[in-house]
């Protein structure tokens, strides 16, 4: 079954996890702030200049990249700490073998499948969140929780990039 609305296969679901997130060997940027929108936007600024820059060169990716990211920071920071300046969220972008991603965690207490809703139901688009959840689930390839909601990895494939020829 296709999803009406994308070309992913099956319906919006996001994997929680109990389990730790495996952290990969090759991390390209990492940083940890405090939960201020001042420091949120100087990481998500800077994290999305270093994709730029090493990962993905087609704008228009880049900003949908941008957003997912930006989705996962404001989750962490509203939802997760709660808008608490003495907790801390921290973000890294690594890259391996024909996949990249981003990892963001924050300190709060995690959520269930149970607060997740598909936003595209009668029943979704009547709560007031779960749309960031869908965009991510949209613009990236995996969308995954670990310990229990209070870690995301967002994944992307590579795409093969093409060599231009001269005749």
């Amino acid at each position: 079954m296709r999803c009406e609305h994308c070309a992913r296969k099956g319906s919006f679901s996001v994997s929680i996890e109990r389990s730790e997130c495996r952290r990969p060997a090759n991390v390209i940027f990492a940083r940890e702030i405090p939960t201020t929108y001042e420091e949120k936007g100087r990481l998500l600024d800077d994290a999305v200049a270093c994709i730029g820059r090493d990962l993905v060169r087609d704008e228009r990716e880049l900003f949908r990249i941008r957003v997912s990211i930006d989705e996962g920071l404001q989750n962490a920071f509203s939802h997760g700490n709660k808008e608490d300046p003495a907790k801390r969220i921290s973000l890294e972008v690594f890259e391996g073998g024909n996949e990249w991603g981003v990892i963001i965690a924050d300190e709060g207490t995690g959520f269930t499948s149970d607060a997740v809703r598909d936003p595209r139901t009668p029943e979704g688009r009547a709560r007031e969140h779960g749309r960031g959840l869908m965009i991510m689930w949209k613009f990236m390839d995996d969308v995954s929780y670990f310990e229990g909601g209070k870690t995301l990895r967002l994944l992307k494939r590579k795409q093969e990039r093409r060599s231009l020829t001269t005749a």
